[in-house]
């Protein structure tokens, strides 16, 4: 059986409990779901020990806060609704947040036996910050689903649930992993933090200096370090980014230009259609037809 892992939650300043308006927690053969749905307002702090592969799927407004993995650079979104977190066997995730709503989050902790017959070592993914993907996104919400109605816990479920998540991680962090680094370029560590750092900040107007920052570098020579390392300029990677986010949202729902620019970083939505249109080479309106 999984063992019975959780988050650790405190209220500041004194470290005591925080009020919760809903606990759920089951477990199943190497797998443990937890949704934990916050009273507000309120200021907590946050941890989940490195004893388990570890994935969450956030419905948080902060009005301020900070998580914090090592090796990644800390991350201070503010809006973390629908968005991803994933830390592997052996990482610690940590930090804080300030709420004025009730916020909640599903998480998931995945054991792996460690032999051959593992699809997918989670253990050796990259950890991720405040990303997106349809996909990870449904499967933790079937989860959810399974705490709040047991009606849907058939027997098996959980376990191909778990094995979905799996997969779908490789896909994604595989997908987005660095390229290669060229001579006189960024290191792979430096292109894996510059490019962790812009994914999990896509709703906000990071700068360049911002960026040169991260790594201890002039404006001048992180640019031509980010541009050989990666192929393109980091401030044309960021827009790019940034729309590839908008046809994922076009996509999957109704929602309004307008509010795919807010989410996508763009100041509004005739500076999203115009770079929409130089880089896919048509209209967000027209994608979304297109793509129904």
């Amino acid at each position: 059986m999984a063992k019975a892992y959780q988050i650790d939650l405190s209220a500041r300043p004194d470290g005591g409990a925080i009020d919760l308006d809903d606990l759920k927690r089951k477990t199943w053969p190497t797998i443990t779901a937890q949704f934990i749905r916050i009273a507000a307002p309120t200021v907590y702090d946050f941890k989940v020990t490195k004893s388990s592969n570890y994935i969450a799927l956030h419905d948080i407004y902060r009005t301020d806060g900070m998580t914090s993995v090592p090796g990644l650079p800390r991350s201070y979104m503010k809006d973390i609704r629908n968005k991803i977190t994933f830390v592997p066997m052996g990482c610690d995730v940590a930090g804080w947040a300030e709420i004025s709503k009730p916020a909640s989050y599903v998480a998931v902790f995945l054991d792996q036996t460690g032999d051959d017959k593992e699809p997918i070592d989670l253990a050796q993914l990259p950890p991720r910050l405040g990303f997106e993907d349809p996909m990870l996104r449904a499967a933790l919400s079937r989860f959810q689903m399974m705490l709040r109605d047991p009606s849907f816990d058939t027997p098996g479920y959980a376990e191909t649930l778990g094995a979905l998540l799996a997969f779908e991680l490789g896909r994604v962090l595989s997908r987005q992993r660095p390229p290669a680094t060229h001579k006189g370029g960024l290191t792979a560590r430096q292109a894996r933090l510059v490019i962790d750092y812009i994914e999990s900040h896509l709703t906000e107007q990071t700068t360049i200096s911002e960026l040169a920052r991260l790594l201890d570098l002039t404006r001048f020579h992180f640019i031509r370090a980010f541009k050989q390392a990666v192929g393109m300029p980091p401030h044309r990677f960021m827009v790019e980014r940034r729309i590839d986010r908008a046809k994922e949202l076009l996509a999957s729902g109704d929602i309004s230009v307008s509010e795919i620019a807010t989410q996508t970083g763009f100041n509004s939505a005739t500076q999203l259609t115009k770079a929409f249109r130089r880089i896919v080479g048509t209209t967000p309106s027209v994608f979304r037809r297109e793509s129904s």
